[in-house]
This record gives structure tokens, C-alpha cells and sequence, in this order.
């Protein structure tokens, strides 16, 4: 069974993520796209994703306070 590994985009460019996310899921990957910190982590734990793309400057929870939770 060949699975598609699995990629969270944490980025709160709309623009720059759709581009982002186009590109990963060219190259074959399941990519979802959340917009803030909040959203990362709830994502985290429901998605169970093997790679995060993590935005550092987010509104709410800035992306290094989701990787200290983490």
C-alpha cells in the first residue's frame, strides 16, 4: 500500500500557502493548510502529520510558541 506522507502548512498568507500547498501536492504529498497558531495545533493532533511547515510571525500564537507546545 502506498500512502502519501503527510505535510502541515502552517502559513497565515493565504496567497503564499495556495502556492505552497499547489507545489507539495505536485510533488505527491497530502498537504493541509491551516492559517494560525491555534488552528497548528489542533491540527497537529487530528492530522497526525509527518512533516510541519511552520510560518515563525502568526496572529494568536506565533509559530514558535506552537513548537515550544509541541
Amino acid at each position: 500500500m502506498d500512502t502519501k506522507k503527510k505535510i502541515l502548512l502552517v502559513e497565515d498568507d493565504e496567497a503564499l500557502a495556495a502556492v505552497y500547498k499547489s507545489r507539495l501536492e505536485i510533488e505527491g504529498f497530502e498537504t493541509k493548510v491551516v492559517y494560525n497558531g491555534e488552528e497548528a495545533l489542533a491540527a497537529a493532533v487530528a492530522f497526525r502529520p509527518e512533516l510541519i511547515l511552520l510560518d515563525a510571525m502568526m496572529p494568536k500564537i506565533s509559530g514558535f510558541d506552537v513548537l515550544d507546545i509541541l
